[in-house]
Parts: structure tokens; sequence; C-alpha cells
């Protein structure tokens, strides 16, 4: 039985593990990858502390979508030299950006050795190497592609532990056949290292199935976190082909109290009474057609904003009141969009302050 050893996170546990400095190039790289998940993505980071501030180490992980490099580097103050598609490569801008950080191009129909000898040279030079063993994105369907050796090879021949990391939330967000991610929740795990015993890497060439106990256990290791991912997303997905949830007084209900109130102190004006029939009316259709999917589910959330907006400019004379509502209802249709399980936490409340300031305003004699 091949004799392979993880080591848990007391292996080294300080925050120290991740200090090396970084050459010029990753910085700028590392900062953009950085705003782009602040803004479009919502990405959590975990394990973070396993992988090593200084030598040899391969990153192994899934691969959902052509942002996971920028995933797993995103943390990190130590460069990743990946292995990738050479197509890419041809590319006028995004080609020399690739060069420039050091990737190894590979090509996938004929991959001859000099890529295979490219990564190993990495990691005898102590610096991090990223494989994405499953050899190309992640097919549709369930699971993972059955992984290629290379992986164990690489730790086989040189001695590096193998650190097998998770990225779950990308296949809801770059499906193969779509053009252009979706935002989205991205969760990625970096797991123990995964490290072979030196004696047993002496046999290797004698006994492969060292090299298929590696591949099994990497692929064991990134699995534990992958699949509950999986029966996640597929609840998510007959939830969004469903009916929207009952409609809630304190969600959907607030533009009509706010309606109401209006209503009872001779303040209803035309200019937001009609915006507000709009809204009623569309929600009383949703619930007599029984429309259901993902486009309703969307601007359910999202028409009390608008809404809001559209009343704002009606009523509100001054100009720095208009922008700060319009900037508002932008603002929280960002939220909305992009960190939607934060919004789903606070959603009852900002709508009551923000339709309760609307109403002081206008009962205040502002309309």
């Amino acid at each position: 039985m091949p004799s392979l050893m993880v080591r848990g996170a007391n292996a080294s546990s300080s925050k120290s593990w991740v200090t090396e400095s970084s050459p010029s190039f990753h910085g700028p790289l590392r900062k953009f990858a950085q705003w782009l998940c602040t803004v479009y993505h919502d990405i959590t980071i975990e394990g973070i502390e396993h992988v090593p501030s200084h030598g040899p180490a391969i990153i192994a992980a899934n691969h959902p979508t052509y942002l996971d490099p920028g995933f797993l580097m995103i943390e990190l103050n130590r460069p990743i030299r990946f292995m990738a598609y050479e197509r890419p490569m041809r590319i006028p801008v995004l080609g020399h950006i690739l060069r420039a950080y050091g990737v190894i191009p590979v090509d996938v129909k004929k991959p001859g050795r000099a890529s295979f000898e490219a990564a190993v040279k990495v990691l005898r030079s102590g610096m991090l190497f990223g494989i994405f063993p499953e050899g190309g994105r992640t097919k549709k369907g369930a699971g993972m592609n059955p992984f290629k050796s290379g992986v164990a090879r690489l730790a086989l021949i040189t001695g590096a532990p193998i650190i097998p990391a998770t990225i779950t939330g990308g296949r809801r967000v770059w499906r193969r056949g779509q053009s252009f991610p979706k935002p989205g929740k991205i969760r990625v795990v970096f797991h123990p290292p995964i490290t072979v015993d030196s004696s047993e890497r002496l046999k290797w060439k004698r006994d492969k199935t060292l090299e298929r106990g590696v591949i099994k256990e990497v692929m064991k290791t990134i699995n534990r976190a992958y699949r509950p991912s999986l029966r996640k997303e597929a609840r998510m997905r007959r939830l969004w082909r469903g009916t929207p949830p009952r409609l809630s007084p304190l969600v959907e209900g607030i533009p009509i109290f706010f309606l109401a109130i209006l209503a009872a102190f001779g303040a209803a004006a035309a200019s937001f009474v009609a915006p507000l029939i709009v809204y009623s009316s569309w929600l009383g259709l949703e619930r007599l057609t029984d429309a259901r999917g993902r486009f309703v589910i969307w601007t359910r959330h999202l028409l009390p904003w608008i809404t809001l907006g559209v009343i704002s400019v009606g009523i509100v004379s001054k100009v720095l009141l208009v922008a700060g509502a319009v900037l508002t209802t932008m603002g929280v249709i960002w939220l909305t969009i992009f960190r939607f399980p934060l919004y789903r936490r606070v959603r009852s409340l900002m709508l009551v302050l923000s339709y309760g300031a609307l109403l002081m305003h206008v009962l205040r004699g502002g309309a």
C-alpha cells in the first residue's frame, strides 16, 4: 500500500506561512484579481495557512472556469506558475500577460515532454506550481473529469508536497458554453498538504500503484468540499425554476403600506401613485398567472427598489437628493445581484428605512 502522509493544519498554522515577497508583476495582477472579485464575485478563501511561504509546492485544483488561476492566487503573496492551454497565448494582449507571468503553455492535443520538464524545473527552483489534474475545464454533469497522472508524477519526481484545492461555485458562475461569467459566490479551500514518503518514491518506477494512490488521494481530498457544493447547487437550481416564495408584508408589502399611509394623510400625489399602481399590478399579475422562474424571482427582489427610485425622482426637487436616491437604488441593485445572501439578511430593514425616510420627507411638505 502506498505510504502517503497528509499534514494537518497543526503542521504550521502561523499566518507568516504566506509572507514571501512577490515579484513586481504578481502584485498588480493579484490586486486586479482582488478588485474583480470584490466588485463582481463574492469570494471566500479558506485554508491559506496550508500554502508554504517558501519552497516548492504543487497546488492541484478542480477546474470549473477560466477564472480559476485568479481565484487561487488572490490571497497569496507568492506567485503560482501555471500550466495552461497554449491557444490563449496567441491572443496579443492576453498572451503577453500570460507569458510575463510565467505561464507554461501546453498543447492539449499533442502534450510533449517540454511542458512537463518545464514544470519540474519550476518546482526544483523552489516555486509554487499550479496544475488542474482534470486536463481541462470540468465537463457538464456531476463530478469532475478523470484526473491525469501529471500531478502525481511531478510530486514523485521532485518530492514537492501537493496542496489540493477545491473551487466551488464556479460551475454556477461560468458554465461551459457561456460566453461570459455571471456574478456569484465562489469558495476556495486549500487542504492540508499531501506528501509521499521518500522511501516510497524510490520504488515509484517499479510500482505504478503509488502513482495511482497519489491521484486517488488528491481527488478524494478535493471531493470532500466539492461534492456537497454540487448538491447545494442542484437544490438552488430547483428553487430558481420553482414558484417564488409567498409575498411578505415586510418586503413586497412595504411600498403598499407607504401608499396607504400617504392616502390616510391625504398626501397621495399622482407623481408617485402611478409607479405604485404599476408595482401592485405586477405583483397581482404574477400571482394570478402563477409565473415562475429566474426572471420572476429577480424582478420580485428588484422591483421595490426600482419603484422607490422612480418615486424619489418624481417628488424630490433638489438635485442632490435625486442623485442620492438614484445612487442608493443602484447600490442596492448591485447588492441584490452580487451579494444576494447578505442582501436577504438586511433587505426588510433597508426597505423600511428607505421608504420611511421618503415618507417623512413627503409628510413634512417636501412633495
